[in-house]
């Protein structure tokens, strides 16, 4: 209960709170209430709305993005039982997976260019800066049980950017793209790795590398998007 206790704790204290964990890291807390949180949050979710109508919704809504004579295959195939339950899996498992993922990156990074901190407390940190994540499943919620399912997209879901205000249907996928790299909840992540893994480096190293490391992630994934929009666009 402590571990869970100080996991909502890194809205009031971020700084505490990341000292913490860098000093007695805390890694099997974090994972099981993502989890179940997950769990909740997607349940909640399809209860009013299936995963595979909002890929499908996502698809439509993306100029050129499918055949027209494809649609009635493809809307078969996601309504196929499997298909459905994979989506589900994913909505419950990708938060989890993420976290793994960019903390052996991070790791892997600060391992180059200066660390002091064990992998565990990399993956500690990693875990509790993703605590602002469960504000988008919970706007995800919200939005499934008041907007009208034939409106919601799955990449759209939980989104709280700019993107929300533009029209992806008559928007470039370029536009589309680079307003979607913008949202409150990956700015307020990214600000608690900053201050999460001052804890984990050298005091030598200057917070503006620091920041470089973290935000340049980002900035490489977001450039992905953009180059990935821009030969949609083509």
């Amino acid at each position: 209960m402590q571990s869970i206790g100080l996991l909502f704790s890194v809205f009031r204290s971020p700084a505490q709170v990341m000292f913490r964990v860098s000093k007695t890291p805390r890694v099997l807390a974090p994972i099981v209430f993502f989890a179940l949180f997950s769990f909740l949050a997607a349940s909640a979710v399809q209860l009013k709305v299936n995963f595979a109508e909002l890929v499908m919704n996502m698809i439509l809504g993306s100029p050129g993005s499918v055949n027209p004579d494809d649609i009635a295959n493809l809307q078969q195939t996601l309504s196929l039982p499997m298909i459905r339950g994979a989506f589900f899996a994913g909505a419950v498992f990708m938060p989890i997976l993420i976290i793994v993922g960019l903390s052996v990156l991070y790791f892997g990074l600060f391992t180059a260019v200066g660390r002091e901190g064990s992998f565990k407390a990399f993956f500690s940190i990693t875990a509790f800066a993703f605590m602002p994540n469960i504000f988008s499943q919970l706007v995800g919620v919200l939005r499934a049980f008041f907007v009208s399912p034939s409106l919601l997209m799955l990449d759209q879901l939980g989104s709280l950017g700019p993107a929300l205000f533009v029209d992806r249907t008559t928007a470039s996928p370029l536009l589309f793209a680079a307003l979607s790299s913008v949202d409150l909840v990956s700015i307020w992540i990214l600000s608690l790795l900053v201050i999460g893994y001052g804890f984990v480096t050298p005091k030598s190293m200057p917070k503006t590398k620091r920041i470089a490391v973290v935000v340049g992630v980002f900035a490489v994934y977001s450039a992905v998007r953009l180059a990935v929009a821009g030969l949609q666009g083509a």
